[in-house]
């Protein structure tokens, strides 16, 4: 699972002209150069835990000389074990936690599928500029940085090579939900799923997952991973998943 969320922290970086990824084998830092944690992450760490607090400071530094906000992903198999104490200790703040979930392809329940709401797969930059969209929207006002990345990595996004792939759902040709699939280290990623406020709770969301998921079946994978909200989780429960940990979020601010 940590494998496969580094994996699609940084894959489309290398598209865009103002990002930078940085693997030197202990820690991944993935840069957008735009002013959004959404896109700049630190996350799969593994420092030595004898050389750990040194490390750290030396990553601290890097990432706060880029100027711009950062989150640092904590899984339950980051190194050292106590790293998020260690963040605390230099002033990270804890902005989020996750539930890390996972289900096999046969575990993951298929209920009828809402006949009002047509799911597709992102095939060009029209639907790209949808979802987009519907990711913007989480913030008020949207978020620019979110249509500017989108943007910037459209080419790589709708290659065949891909490795994420993007379904976006349309009730009356209104684009109102959107999920993300990822392959990478033996698994299937979920991310993004969005649905539009004013359409929730009517299974728009729990349906462009499913169709995120059967992307990923019919690729011959056969595990689902994905982190959820505390207000996700008992969706993604229902569906099948199971949980198996937790992930914390570190927000690194600038200055």
């Amino acid at each position: 699972m940590e494998l496969n969320l580094a994996s699609h922290a940084g894959h489309l970086h290398p598209t865009v002209a103002s990002a930078t990824v940085h693997d030197p084998g202990d820690i991944l830092i993935v840069d957008s150069g735009l002013d959004d944690d959404t896109f700049n992450l630190v996350c799969r760490a593994r420092m030595a835990p004898l050389t750990a607090q040194a490390r750290l400071e030396e990553i601290l530094a890097t990432v706060r000389a880029a100027g711009r906000p950062f989150s640092w992903w904590v899984a339950p198999t980051s190194t050292p074990a106590n790293l998020g104490e260690l963040l605390r200790e230099r002033g990270l703040r804890a902005s989020e936690t996750e539930l890390a979930m996972t289900a096999s392809m046969t575990e993951i329940q298929l209920p009828a599928p809402d006949t009002d709401l047509k799911v597709v797969t992102v095939t060009n930059r029209e639907q790209l500029r949808h979802y987009a969209e519907l990711m913007a929207r989480n913030w008020t006002p949207p978020s620019p940085a979110v249509f500017d990345f989108f943007e910037a990595a459209g080419s790589a996004i709708l290659r065949s090579a891909c490795a994420s792939t993007f379904v976006v759902g349309y009730l009356a040709g209104e684009p109102v939900a959107g999920a993300e699939i990822h392959l990478a280290a033996g698994v299937a990623g979920l991310y993004g799923v969005v649905t539009l406020e004013a359409h929730r709770r009517r299974g728009f969301g729990t349906a462009v997952t499913l169709a995120a998921v059967e992307r990923a079946r019919a690729a011959g994978v056969e595990r689902v991973v994905l982190q959820a909200s505390e207000d996700g989780a008992p969706v993604y429960e229902r569906i099948g998943f199971t949980p198996v940990g937790m992930y914390t979020e570190y927000a690194l601010r600038r200055g």
